[in-house]
């Protein structure tokens, strides 16, 4: 009897590509697959219907055309819009993500947000464009402070390791308590999550969007914060009241916030979040390096490996909890 040949389809668009020395990752696994790379923009609903495997980003009418798709692999770390079981036409399917290929960019971008925003970079911008020399004598120390992160991911363990690094207490909101890494000073239940809140000099949010986690800073949780505290969002945009937050910095309640995801994206020009001068706006990029596609085969290629041995994959998405 033939031999069943594997066909996988690598959708590539203007963030996510794949050279010759990146497919030949691909290739080393399984040498008698049939890959197809193609962009969004060519891909044909024959090449659809054949895939076993997706990597990449399809649109939801593209996977109602996938009728042989087992396995999705998306680039991002996140899961959004995938994540209704109702999208496929096999309910066995198993999607992964690229959790991992991020962590480093996004904490790295954390802090440049934080220490732009206590060394006061932004309005030194504003000077030098107006050719303006002045000294901004207020200014803030990381060192000593207390950073709550929420989301104990790959990016949340990222930012506390770095966090730890700068000489700060670092406070850790998570779903169920594990042993606590020596980066962290405590560690806290989502139940708990006031508690970090009010203790903490900057909050960093590293969760996904779901129904639980959508709104979990209110406006309530946003008068439970120092009044100088620093909020930084690298998560989604839905995790914020961003009324409330754009009331607060107004009102002085808190002391700013840096903001890399928004609602809705992109930030329309008329949103006040643009006009306020203590928030740093960056348009949902913290993620960008050039070593991410790099990152995303590698992964990607582990989980192929595992796909043909019958293994469980990594960084499977849970439906029932919407990541």
């Amino acid at each position: 009897m033939k031999k069943r040949q594997l066909e996988i389809l690598i959708l590539t668009n203007r963030i996510f590509s794949i050279n010759d020395g990146r497919l030949d990752h691909i290739v080393d696994v399984v040498k008698e697959a049939k890959i197809n790379v193609v962009s969004h923009r060519n891909v044909t609903e024959e090449m659809l219907s054949k895939a076993e495997i997706i990597f990449g980003w399809p649109k939801a009418d593209e996977l109602s055309k996938a009728k042989k798709l087992s396995w999705l692999h998306l680039p991002s770390a996140g899961a959004d819009n995938y994540t209704d079981i109702n999208s496929y036409l096999n309910k066995n399917i198993v999607v992964t993500t690229s959790s991992g290929v991020y962590g480093t960019a996004i904490a790295e971008h954390v802090f440049a947000m934080i220490l732009s925003y206590n060394r006061n970079l932004q309005e030194y911008a504003y000077l030098k464009a107006d050719k303006t020399w002045q000294m901004i004598s207020k200014t803030r120390d990381l060192s000593g402070s207390t950073v709550g992160i929420i989301g104990f991911g790959d990016i949340g363990k990222q930012v506390a390791i770095r966090a730890k690094a700068f000489g700060t207490r670092v406070l850790v909101v998570k779903r169920r308590l594990t042993e606590r890494p020596e980066y962290v000073d405590e560690l806290y239940t989502s139940e708990e999550i006031d508690l970090v809140i009010k203790e903490s000099d900057y909050i960093v949010l590293t969760l996904p969007a779901t129904d639980k986690t959508k709104g979990i800073i209110s406006k309530d949780r946003l008068n439970m914060m120092k009044s100088d505290a620093y909020l930084v969002n690298i998560g989604r945009g839905e995790l914020i009241d961003q009324e409330a937050l754009i009331e607060a910095i107004r009102e002085k309640r808190i002391g700013g916030a840096g903001v890399d995801v928004t609602v809705p994206e992109p930030l329309p020009a008329d949103n006040p979040l643009w006009s306020l001068p203590n928030v740093i706006i960056t348009s949902h990029s913290s993620g960008l390096s050039p070593e991410n596609n790099n990152r995303r085969v590698k992964i990607f290629a582990d989980n192929l490996k595992r796909y043909i041995n019958n293994e469980k994959l990594a960084n499977q998405v849970d439906f029932t909890e919407g990541y």
